[in-house]
C-alpha cells in the first residue's frame, strides 16, 4: 500500500469522523429544519462515497479478482454520483432558489442513481479500476455518472457565483466550491493518480462545509443575540429619552436591517382601514406615505391578522397584491412581524432582502418581533407622549384663562379641600375675608364668621351630596351675599368652591318693590270697592227703566271691575306668601276639598258643569288650611272656566308614594303642548299665547303662579298631564303628616 493511499485512509476516516460529529450537533439543534435535512443527505452521500473508495482500495489490495470489487466501486460511484446531486441541493437552499417541489425532484435524482447502480451490479458491468504497481488506486467514472456531475455540480457553480450575495458565510461559499473541484479532479486522467487526491480535497472541504454550517447555525446566531440586546437597549433609551417618534422610527428600522444584513426596512402604521408607509430604510423616498388597505399585501394581511409572515422569495411565493410599486420585480426575502399594543395592531415592520441580496431566514422572524414589541412601545409611547402634551396645554391655558376670569371678577370666590383648607381664592376673596399669604394655611373657619354658615347643615350636605349645589344667604361686612357652593371631585368630592354674589342692591330693590306693590295695591283697593259700590247702587236704580245699551255698559264695567279687583287680590296674595310665615296645622284632605267645593258649587252650577269629589284615604298633612284651600280653588276654578258648559270636574285625594296626592281632572280645551311648560310662570294665560277656545275667557294670569308658590312653600309639587282638546289633569302632592 502507498504512503499516500494510508493518508487518505487515515484523512478520510478523521475527517469524517469529524463532519459526522458536527451533524448531530447541528441535527440535534433543530432537526425539523429543512436546510439542517438537506445537510444531513449531503454528509450521508459523501460517507459513503469515502466508505466506498476505501472498500474498494482495501479489497483491490487484497484480492483484485474479488466480486466484492464491484459492490464497493458501485457504493463508491453511487455516493460520489448522489455527493452531486446533494452539492446542487444544498446550494440551492442556502441560496433560496428551490421551488416547492424540489424535494421531490432531489429524491428521485438518488432514487434514479441508486437504481442505476443496482443494474449495473446485477448485470455484472466490468468495473473501470485497476491498482498500478506502487499501489495507487485508478478508477474511472461510469459515463452516467460523469453527466450527473457535469449537471449537477455546473448547476451548483452557476446558484454559487449567480447568488453569492445570498450566502450568509463567506467561508461557506468557498468551501463548497472547494468541494466541487475535488469532485472534478476525480474525471482527470487515471494515470495521473488523482483519484485518492480528489476523495481528500472533498473529504476536508466536507469537513470545513461542516464547521460552516454550525458556525451559521448556532454560533452565530448565539453571538448576534448580544448584538440584538444592544440593539433593543438602544431602543429603550431612544423611548425613555423622549425623542421624537420620527428618529424613533428611523432608528428601529435601520437595526432591523443590520439585524439581518437585509437591504431595505420600512415602517408602516395604522391609519383608520389603511396602513401608511411612515419611515424608510433604502428605500426610494417616494415611497413614503404610500398606503395599503389592511387585508391587502404582506403588510395589510400582516396587520389584520396579528401575525408575522415570512415569504422566502417575494416574486415567486407572494400571490396576492403588492406592497409597494415594482416589488414583484425588487424584492428577494421579506420579514414582515406587526406592531402590536393592547392587543391591537398599531403598525407593521417589514424587513426586505433584494432578490440579488442576503438571504433571510424563518428564524429570523422570531428576534425581529421581539424589535417590533419595543417598536410598537416607542409609538404607543410617542403617541401618548404628543397627547399628554397637548392635553397639558390644553389644561394649562384653561387654567391661565380660568384664573385670569376669576382674578378680574368683583364677586369672591374660595375653592377648599375636605378639610376645610384654603386651596384658591381670587383677589376679591381675599379683600372681602382678609386673607393673606401669611395667615392662608388657616382652616376657612377662620376668616368666616359663625352666622354665615349655613343654618342648616344636614340640609345643606344633603343638597350637596345629591345635587352637587347648594346656595343660602350670608350677611358679611354689612353686605348680603347669595353663596353658591359646588362641589368638584368624581366620584368622591375632592373639595368644594364658593362664589359669592353681592345681592345687597337687588334685595333692597325687591324691598322696595314689595313695599311700593302694597302700598299701590292698598291704595287702589278703596277707590275700587267704592266704585263697585256704587255700580251696585246704579243697578239698583237703573233696574227695569234702564236700555238695553245702558244695562248692556253697566254690566261690563262690573266685569272689569271684579277683573281688577281679583288682579290685586292675587298681586296681594303673592306678596304674601313671599314674606308671610305659614301658620302650618294638622290638615285633612276631605275639610280642604269640602271647604273649595261649597266655595265653587254656585260657579259651577252657573255653568252646568257636574263638580264631583272623591276621597280614597283622608290622610292628614302638616299645612296652612287657608292658603292650601286657596291652592286648590284657585286649581277648580281654572278648571270649571276652560271646561264647556255641561263638562264634568272631578276632585280627588289619596295616598302615593308616602306623600298626599290631589287630583284635579276635567274634560274641557285641554292645554297646548306649547303653552304647557309656562302655565305656572306669572301673567300667564292661555289667550296671550293663542290657546284655542281661550280667547273668551278672561284672567289675571296668576292663578297657578300662586298655587306653585303655595305647593311649594308646603314642601310639596304641582304638575299636570294634558292633551288638547281631550282636558287636563292637575296633581298636587304633598308630604304626609306620618313622613315628616
Amino acid at each position: 500500500m502507498s504512503v499516500l493511499s494510508i493518508l487518505t485512509l487515515l484523512s478520510n476516516g478523521l475527517t469524517l469522523a469529524l463532519a459526522l460529529g458536527f451533524l448531530i450537533i447541528v441535527l440535534w439543534h433543530d432537526i425539523r429544519k429543512e436546510l439542517n435535512q438537506f445537510f444531513a443527505v449531503f454528509l450521508l452521500l459523501v460517507t459513503i462515497w469515502n466508505v466506498g473508495s476505501l472498500l474498494a482500495l482495501g479489497i483491490s489490495i487484497i484480492d483484485i479478482q474479488s466480486p466484492l470489487i464491484m459492490v464497493a466501486t458501485s457504493i463508491m460511484e453511487l455516493g460520489f454520483t448522489g455527493t452531486s446531486i446533494a452539492i446542487y441541493t444544498l446550494t440551492a437552499v442556502l441560496v433560496g432558489v428551490h421551488t416547492r417541489q424540489f424535494r421531490t425532484l432531489a429524491f428521485a435524482s438518488l432514487l434514479v442513481v441508486l437504481g442505476y447502480q443496482v443494474f449495473l451490479i446485477v448485470n455484472r458491468t466490468p468495473t473501470l479500476f485497476r491498482l498500478s504497481e506502487d499501489g495507487t488506486f485508478q478508477y474511472r467514472f461510469q459515463p452516467l455518472s460523469a453527466i450527473f456531475y457535469f449537471a449537477f455540480d455546473g448547476l451548483a457553480l452557476y446558484l454559487l457565483w449567480r447568488y453569492r450575495r445570498k450566502m450568509r458565510s463567506s467561508s461557506l461559499f468557498w468551501t463548497l466550491n472547494l468541494f466541487i473541484i475535488g469532485q472534478s479532479l476525480g474525471f482527470l486522467n487515471p494515470a495521473l493518480g488523482l483519484s485518492s487526491l480528489s476523495i481528500n480535497i472533498s473529504s476536508l472541504a466536507a469537513l470545513i462545509i461542516s464547521f460552516a454550517m454550525l458556525r451559521q447555525e448556532i454560533i452565530t446566531p448565539l453571538a448576534e443575540r448580544i448584538t440584538q440586546l444592544e440593539a433593543i437597549y438602544e431602543v429603550s433609551l431612544a423611548i425613555t429619552s423622549q425623542i421624537s417618534l420620527e428618529k424613533v422610527l428611523e432608528q428601529i428600522a435601520s437595526r432591523a436591517a443590520g439585524w439581518l444584513s437585509a437591504d431595505a426596512a420600512g415602517i408602516f402604521l395604522t391609519e383608520g382601514l389603511s396602513l401608511k408607509l411612515a419611515t424608510v430604510f433604502n428605500l426610494p423616498v417616494s415611497y413614503l406615505h404610500s398606503t395599503v388597505r389592511i387585508g391587502e399585501g404582506v403588510a395589510g394581511t400582516v396587520a389584520a391578522r396579528r401575525s408575522s409572515i415570512f415569504v422566502e422569495n417575494y416574486g415567486r411565493d407572494w400571490k396576492g397584491v403588492t406592497d409597494l410599486p415594482l416589488s414583484r420585480e425588487t424584492f428577494g426575502s421579506v420579514i414582515s412581524v406587526p406592531l402590536t399594543y393592547s392587543g391591537d395592531a398599531i403598525g407593521v415592520l417589514m424587513v426586505i432582502a433584494g432578490r440579488q441580496g442576503s438571504l433571510l431566514r424563518r428564524e429570523d422572524v422570531r428576534p425581529l418581533e421581539l424589535l417590533a414589541a419595543q417598536a410598537a412601545v416607542a409609538i404607543a409611547h410617542s403617541h401618548l407622549f404628543t397627547e399628554q402634551s397637548a392635553l397639558t396645554q390644553q389644561v394649562e391655558a384653561a387654567r391661565i384663562q380660568l384664573e385670569t376670569v376669576l382674578a378680574s371678577t368683583e364677586n369672591p370666590v374660595i375653592a377648599i379641600d375636605r378639610r376645610f383648607r384654603l386651596i384658591f381664592a381670587n383677589p376679591a376673596a381675599r379683600q372681602l375675608l382678609l386673607i393673606s399669604e401669611a395667615n392662608s394655611s388657616q382652616p376657612i373657619t377662620e376668616f368666616f364668621p359663625s352666622n354665615t354658615l349655613p343654618l342648616n347643615y344636614r340640609e345643606a350636605l344633603e343638597s350637596l351630596r345629591c345635587k352637587g349645589s347648594y346656595t343660602y344667604e350670608v350677611s358679611l361686612r354689612d353686605r348680603i351675599y347669595l353663596c353658591h357652593v359646588g362641589r368638584f371631585g368624581q366620584p368622591r368630592a375632592d373639595g368644594w368652591v364658593a362664589v359669592l354674589n353681592d345681592v345687597t342692591q337687588l334685595k333692597e330693590l325687591d324691598r322696595l318693590k314689595s313695599e311700593m306693590v302694597r302700598m299701590t295695591s292698598h291704595d287702589l283697593k278703596n277707590p275700587l270697592q267704592a266704585a263697585m259700590a256704587n255700580l251696585e247702587l246704579l243697578e239698583e236704580d237703573l233696574a227695569g227703566s234702564a236700555s238695553l245699551e245702558v244695562q248692556t255698559s253697566v254690566s261690563a264695567i262690573g266685569k272689569q271691575l271684579t277683573r281688577m279687583s281679583r288682579i290685586i287680590a292675587g298681586i296681594l296674595d303673592l306678596e304674601r306668601l313671599k314674606t308671610g310665615a305659614l301658620a302650618m296645622v294638622l290638615c285633612r284632605p276631605r275639610q280642604v276639598i269640602d271647604a273649595a267645593m261649597d266655595e265653587l258649587q254656585p260657579l259651577a252650577e252657573s255653568k252646568q258643569i257636574q263638580l264631583v269629589a272623591a276621597v280614597e284615604e283622608d290622610t292628614p298633612f302638616m299645612g296652612d288650611p287657608g292658603q292650601f284651600e286657596r291652592a286648590l280653588i284657585n286649581l277648580v276654578e281654572n278648571a270649571i272656566k276652560f271646561t264647556p258648559q255641561g263638562g264634568r270636574v272631578a276632585v280627588r285625594a289619596g295616598l302615593k308614594d308616602g306623600g298626599v296626592l290631589f287630583e284635579i281632572e276635567d274634560n274641557g280645551i285641554g292645554i297646548s303642548e306649547s303653552l304647557q311648560p309656562h302655565v305656572f310662570d306669572r301673567f300667564v294665560r292661555g289667550a296671550q299665547r293663542g290657546q284655542q277656545g281661550a280667547e273668551d275667557i278672561s284672567g289675571s294670569g296668576l292663578g297657578l303662579s300662586i298655587v306653585k308658590t303655595i305647593v311649594e312653600n308646603h314642601r310639596g309639587s304641582v304638575w299636570l298631564k294634558s292633551a288638547e282638546g281631550k282636558g287636563t289633569t292637575f296633581f298636587v302632592s304633598v308630604p304626609a303628616a306620618n313622613s315628616l
